[in-house]
């Protein structure tokens, strides 16, 4: 291999490489992430730090975590995009991915392969006016549900599923949630 063609090789594993699944003449896209370029890796990070705040240090997502959650097909990552930027990201996870963690036994869908479980979603604050929160959250449930899935869930904060709009379950509750020092609600809502 000679060195422009050893380069162009090097340039192209650093790039995204993701599918739009919907955008607007203004500037907003949605896309599933299929291997996300280290050019994306800081601004994952850096969306990631408003987690800090209410959960520690632990919640900032590192190098080693986007690998494990930002892994399609095997996982299911979805970033919104304001005139190109990562404004947000939407990790859905099946369920059956985390079989051996004792909160997932509580669930009657574990082997089923029909729920998502939702990892992780983050919205930068300033834009959340602008619609993207619901733009991504849309888009998100929708294409599970063309996949096949039946069923979404995830943890939330106890008091945050009085604000969904779809109808939800919770399934059950965990006091200090992976040592957050408050108790986190795991839903399950219908697709």
């Amino acid at each position: 291999m000679d060195k422009n063609a050893h380069e162009l090789f090097e340039v192209t594993l650093s790039e995204t490489r993701s599918h739009l699944l919907a955008s607007t003449t203004d500037g907003i896209a949605v896309e599933m992430i299929e291997r996300l370029g280290e050019v994306d890796f800081g601004q994952i990070v850096k969306i990631s730090e408003t987690l800090v705040d209410n959960f520690g240090q632990n919640a900032r997502f590192n190098r080693n975590m986007i690998k494990k959650y930002f892994n399609y097909p095997e996982t299911l990552p979805f970033v919104i995009r304001l005139n190109g930027e990562i404004e947000g990201f939407i990790i859905g996870v099946p369920l059956e991915y985390f079989s051996k963690e004792s909160w997932a036994q509580c669930d009657e869908n574990l082997g089923k392969n029909n729920t998502i479980y939702t990892y992780a979603y983050i919205v930068r604050k300033e834009h959340r006016a602008l619609g993207l929160s619901k733009m991504l959250k849309r888009v998100y449930q929708n294409t599970l549900k063309r996949r096949g899935f039946l069923y979404i869930t995830g943890h939330v904060m106890q008091g945050v599923t009085a604000g969904f709009t779809r109808n939800y379950q919770i399934v059950r509750q965990f006091d200090n949630w992976n040592n957050t020092g408050f108790t986190f609600d795991y839903y399950r809502s219908a697709l």
